[in-house]
Parts: C-alpha cells; sequence; structure tokens
C-alpha cells in the first residue's frame, strides 16, 4: 500500500491532486489543516493499494546462483498482508466521499460530519433527528446553574427568572453560591431589584439547610461560581449527594472550542444534568462548528441567550429556533 500527503489551498485542490495521482481508488486517511511559512494549506493523507509483483519461487538452482542475492522472508509478507487486511476494516469507505470533506472545510467537528454520512443525512435532517432523539426537558423547580467562569451564567440566570415570573406568573428566587466575586454582590442585588426578583446570597454550606424549606417558590434558580480550585466539581458531586431532587443545567458558551466542551463535560457527567443553556450566540456567524452540541450522549439543549439585554435576549430551545441557529453559516 502505497501512502502520500498531497496539500492545497482548498481541500477541493488537495482532493484533486489525490484523484490525479491515485486516481478514483484512493482512500482518505486523514485531512487537516496545516500552517507553513507559506500560508495555510489543507493536507490531505491518502492511501491506494499497489499492484502486487508476483513472486515466483526460485529453483534449487537459483538459489546456488550468484545472482540470486536475497530470498522473501514468507513470515514478513503474512505479516503485511495482516496489515492490509487491518487497514480495510479499518479504513472507513464514507470518507472517500467529498460530502464529509466539504463539512470539515465549513467547520463541522471530524465525528458529527462522520455520523453525517454514516446515516446519509443532509445537515437540515440531520439536526432535526437529534433534537428529536434528545426530547424536550422539564422546568425542574431547583435548577443549579454550572460552568466555566465568564460564560454568563449571572446574567443569564436573570433572563430565565424574568421568563417564568412573566410568562408563568411564577414565584421565583434567585440564589448565589458565588461568595468569592469581589464586588459582584452589589451589582447583582441591584439587578435583582430592578427585574424584581428575590435574590439572596448563601454559601454552599447554608445552601444545603435551606433547600427544602423553600416552599413557598415556584422556581429555585441557583448561581455558582466559575468551576476552578475553590470551587470544583466535586462540591457539586457532594451538593447532589445530599439533595437529590437539585437539577443542574450547563452553560455553555458558543464560542468555546468543542473539544474544550467535551472534556469538560467527562467531569460533570455523573451530575443529573438535565439541559445545556447555550451563551454568546450573537457573537459566532458560522454555527456549524457548534454542532457537537448535537452528540448523543449530550443533554438538549433549554435555552439560547443571543445579547446582553435583560429579558428581551433570549429564546426557549425550541426545534424551529435550533434548526436556524445550527444552519447559520452553512450554504
Amino acid at each position: 500500500m502505497k501512502i502520500k500527503k498531497f496539500r492545497g489551498r482548498t481541500i477541493l485542490e488537495a482532493l484533486n491532486q489525490v484523484k490525479k495521482e491515485f486516481g478514483e481508488d484512493a482512500v482518505i486517511l486523514n485531512s487537516e489543516k496545516v500552517k507553513t511559512a507559506e500560508g495555510d494549506f489543507f493536507e490531505i493523507t491518502a492511501a491506494i493499494e499497489e499492484t502486487e509483483v508476483p513472486v515466483v519461487s526460485p529453483t534449487l538452482e537459483d538459489k546456488k546462483s550468484k545472482n540470486f542475492s536475497y530470498t522473501l522472508d514468507q513470515e514478513l509478507k503474512k505479516d503485511l498482508e495482516e496489515i492490509k487486511e487491518l487497514l480495510k476494516k479499518v479504513l472507513h469507505p464514507q470518507l472517500r466521499d467529498i460530502t464529509y470533506l466539504k463539512y470539515l472545510e465549513k467547520g463541522v467537528p471530524a465525528f458529527i460530519a462522520k455520523e453525517m454520512v454514516e446515516k446519509k443525512l443532509d445537515l437540515p435532517e440531520y439536526i432535526s433527528v437529534k433534537i428529536k432523539e434528545k426530547g424536550v426537558v422539564p422546568h425542574s423547580k431547583y435548577q443549579i446553574f454550572i460552568g466555566e467562569g465568564g460564560v454568563g451564567k449571572t446574567t443569564n440566570i436573570f433572563k430565565i427568572a424574568v421568563w417564568y415570573k412573566y410568562k408563568y406568573e411564577a414565584k421565583v428566587l434567585v440564589l448565589s453560591l458565588d461568595t468569592y466575586k469581589i464586588g459582584g454582590a452589589f451589582q447583582t442585588k441591584r439587578l435583582a431589584e430592578l427585574l424584581e426578583i428575590d435574590f439572596d446570597i448563601v454559601d454552599i454550606e447554608d445552601f444545603k439547610e435551606i433547600a427544602q424549606s423553600l416552599n413557598k417558590y415556584d422556581y429555585i434558580l441557583v448561581d455558582t461560581p466559575g468551576l476552578n480550585k475553590k470551587f470544583s466539581t466535586h462540591d457539586l458531586e457532594e451538593l447532589a449527594q445530599r439533595l437529590p431532587f437539585l437539577r443542574f443545567q450547563w452553560v455553555v458558551k458558543a464560542t468555546e472550542h468543542f473539544e474544550f466542551g467535551l472534556r469538560l463535560w467527562e467531569k460533570i457527567e455523573k451530575l443529573p444534568v438535565e439541559g445545556v443553556f447555550l451563551t454568546f450566540t450573537d457573537k459566532i456567524k458560522n454555527s456549524l462548528p457548534i454542532l457537537w452540541l448535537l452528540e448523543s450522549n449530550l443533554p438538549p439543549l433549554t435555552f439560547i441567550s443571543n445579547g446582553e439585554r435583560v429579558p428581551e435576549d433570549l429564546l426557549k430551545a425550541e426545534e424551529d429556533v435550533l434548526i436556524k441557529l445550527f444552519l447559520r453559516g452553512f450554504e
């Protein structure tokens, strides 16, 4: 099997080089964008099975001949055949599909592009299917909002609080467990007063004691510090064990790379996370990189924040809203 790398300014230019040298039977092993001193290139690693030259077993006279310089190691040949068969099983034929490469070029995560090609679904169909698979998230009474610092938890919790208050005429309490934020308490209290939302700041131990006594409220929305050494996933796990009726909302910034998001999910997936709140969607022009949020193991989206205004810039993550969001930037 012959393996070679091809480069082009676009994915199609690189693909044309593959076809020109290896023909239609080429197998795409990998594709990526590389940076060089001459600029950015798309690099495709392709392979082609070479025509084997039949090996004629030497006669006894040949072996004795001075012109016979070597004998083929039969064990080595066997090993090579096994490796070739293994490669045939491992390599996915759908990677030859130009649609897969186009998805990669537009920013679709590789594992999402692969799944679309395998299931023979175009992008709108794939999005619709995945949304239906995830189902609808219930509006739990106790919702704990978690995520990295800077993802917009506090502002967007108040958006939801106002949404519950005026849409359902519900009694809502916002609690903050963020006792670390210097100077943040005054601003948050002022926002709560302007929006006429009940608000208080408690530490995590006090919350464990009072949580079950908040019966007069229809919804209790809990803000938390950004996940770090002072406030870790271990603290959240202890909280969930102590108060098993709690449900978690994972707040995700739309501009984050999917690898970062999936690494964080590995740390929190044991928690009762029932939904994903997507923020900063107004900061992205191309939504294809955030298709990773449709990965089967992740909870469904609940709300989308598309601006800083409270409470106007809040959308409930219904199917038509999500399809419009995920198709942003797709031609």
